[in-house]
């Protein structure tokens, strides 16, 4: 039996025999039998916004059973528009809960994942029975996870995810305002939820008033404080990008008979193939949303947070995962030991039935200098079946953009030794040349 989580003792969670167990003790045992006998919280079950689970009794020990779920976006992989829809789910469960008699002991950011589109609420441990009082103990949480990494993502650019790489327990204060310097200025929240505590001795926020002895009023006072947070969450959330959103009309480096032709590939090649796909490079998702119409798990990764940003605003009920990772330099494993959290590479290994291929291999080529065969060996690790590829010769304008200086370092950069490098992991099964762009070839590779 695997310890999956051990940082809440109370609610330890494990791995075994391939199913997700939380152990409780007698105590824990008929809070959470009433939990899930509640309706709000068999409603917010039953809308998916919270992980399904149950009670199982033996002998030694009672144990919750969760429903287990593969292939989730955590909050290292979260672009800055996830991280808001995640701060705005957990708000809800809690306003929900506070409003039946319950409360969350905590707002980590890490208790919410994305898991077919949608945030998901994982940890039930974080459910307690309102105390009355009108104070949330995850106040200064919520807002090292979620406020001040939309702020400094907003004014500095610097993607969300990368910010819980370093600081797995959200910004504090401190440092946030280190990182701001003078913009720390520019607005209330920021002097409110920067500045203000980072003069404090505490490194925590929080709101401290004595409680009155009407609980009713309490309930009414805590409501006031969590919306007002939903209002300042409100008032960050991150815009669409325009470049993004006029792309394909401004690209010139393919034309819309090109466009249509590798639409054509897709649309075709998963009438037939559906399973697990991953689109690495999903840019604006015109190629996942195609494939989402056959498949039974549809992926996207991008290194642009824009990118992801800009999908997940148009998903429009789709069920398409998406996570910003950069596939040059993956998100690794991180926490106790670096297996907390499993890395991107390590928890895909095997994973997909297809992987889309599409407009990447000369910016890993020239921009990171990774060998053909190296990045041919990983995506054959991804794969269980088939690769779909996108060649791009050093004669293509782009290449040649990339490249620059150093383009006599590519000269063995051929479509020949291409096709003999493909052929020690894969056998090629249909090759298509684009109109406009006589430079790039679409591949259909199937695995050895």
């Amino acid at each position: 039996m695997k310890r999956l989580s051990f940082r809440d003792p109370l609610s330890e969670v494990y791995l075994r025999n391939n199913q997700i167990i939380r152990k409780i003790n007698k105590k824990e045992k008929f809070f959470f039998e009433n939990l899930f006998k509640d309706d709000f919280y068999k409603k917010m079950t039953n809308d998916n916004w919270i992980q399904k689970s149950e009670i199982n009794y033996n002998e030694n020990q009672t144990e919750i059973t969760h429903e287990k779920i593969n292939n989730f976006t955590e909050v290292t992989e979260m672009s800055s528009y996830q991280l808001f829809l995640s701060g705005m789910h957990t708000l809800n469960i809690a306003i929900t809960s506070l409003k039946n008699g319950y409360m969350l002991k905590d707002a980590s950011a890490w208790n919410v994942v994305f898991y077919n589109g949608n945030p998901l609420f994982l940890d039930i441990g974080s459910f307690q029975k309102w105390n009355e009082e009108k104070t949330w103990i995850g106040y200064g949480q919520f807002i090292r996870h979620y406020l001040i990494p939309l702020i400094l993502n907003k004014e500095l650019k610097i993607p969300v995810s990368k910010l819980f790489l370093t600081d797995r327990d959200g910004v504090y204060p401190k440092n946030a305002k280190n990182k701001l310097g003078l913009k720390v200025f520019k607005s209330l929240k920021y002097l409110e939820f920067i500045l203000a505590p980072s003069m404090i001795k505490s490194a925590s926020i929080n709101i401290k008033k004595e409680n009155s002895s009407n609980s009713e009023i309490n309930q009414r006072i805590l409501l006031t404080i969590l919306g007002r947070l939903r209002k300042k969450l409100l008032s960050l959330e991150p815009l669409a990008s325009s470049f993004w959103t006029e792309y394909t009309e401004k690209r010139d480096h393919y034309s819309k008979k090109d466009i249509e032709i590798k639409k054509d590939i897709i649309e075709n090649f998963f009438k037939k193939n559906n399973g697990k796909i991953l689109d690495i490079g999903c840019n604006t998702g015109e190629f996942l949303f195609i494939a989402s119409k056959y498949c039974i798990e549809t992926h996207g990764i991008d290194i642009d947070e824009d990118c992801i940003n800009f999908i997940q605003k148009n998903l429009n009920g789709k069920n398409i995962s998406l996570a910003n990772v950069n596939f040059s330099n993956p998100t690794p494993g991180i926490g106790w030991k670096n297996e907390e959290t499993l890395g991107y590479i390590k928890k895909n290994l095997n994973y997909f039935d297809t992987v889309i291929f599409f407009g990447i291999i000369h910016h890993l080529i020239t921009i990171d200098r990774i060998p053909m065969i190296d990045i041919i060996e990983l995506l054959s690790k991804l794969t269980k079946k088939n690769l779909i590829f996108e060649f791009v010769t050093k004669k293509d304008k782009k290449f040649l953009e990339l490249a620059s200086v150093n383009i006599e370092l590519y000269k063995d950069h051929t479509k020949e030794n291409f096709e003999m490098i493909v052929k020690k992991f894969f056998s090629i099964k249909e090759v298509f040349a684009l109109e406009y762009n006589s430079e790039r070839t679409i591949y259909i590779l199937e695995k050895n």
